[in-house]
């Protein structure tokens, strides 16, 4: 059966290594998702700390010396001159000049934009959360399971995970 796309499994029909292989599959999907929260998360950071560097460059007179971005660990010295507009990386290498208040609104629509796929990324880990502890309960009842009844026949002998 598909549902959006996504098959349901009866979980009560699979064999404990069938299960464990499922909830291995889980759990790197689930850390897959993790990775790219903290990517959004730094990517948000790195906006918000654009969008203050713009609040500041209002407050800055011309001539002032400065340390500018060539990448993420290399500065060189140069000094502000127009405050008008500045330089915004727009992606895959390309630049475009706006002005300072059209520069501030691209931030923020790229903002807004983060967040709304954080939103739905930590919804799919939710749901894969979810998944992973139906798993896993399913598995502690079929060793339980295994267990009473390996005990009433061979006096004892259980299975573990």
């Amino acid at each position: 059966m598909a549902d959006g796309g996504k098959e349901q499994i009866n979980l009560m029909a699979l064999s404990l290594e069938q299960l464990n292989q499922l909830k291995q599959s889980i759990e790197e999907e689930l850390q897959g998702l993790q990775g790219a929260i903290q990517q959004l998360q730094v990517s948000r950071n790195k906006l918000t700390n654009s969008k203050e560097a713009l609040e500041r460059l209002n407050s800055t007179p011309e001539g002032t010396p400065m340390l500018v971005p060539m990448t993420s660990s290399l500065y060189v010295p140069g000094e502000t001159t127009t405050l008008d507009t500045v330089i915004v990386d727009v992606g895959t290498g390309y630049f475009i000049e706006k002005s300072v208040d059209e520069a501030k609104a691209f931030l923020d629509r790229k903002m807004a934009l983060i967040e709304s796929q954080a939103q739905n990324v930590q919804a799919a880990a939710q749901f894969k959360r979810s998944n992973l502890q139906q798993t896993v309960q399913v598995m502690n009842a079929k060793v339980m399971e295994m267990r009473a009844g390996g005990s009433s026949a061979s006096g004892g002998g259980g299975a573990a995970l």
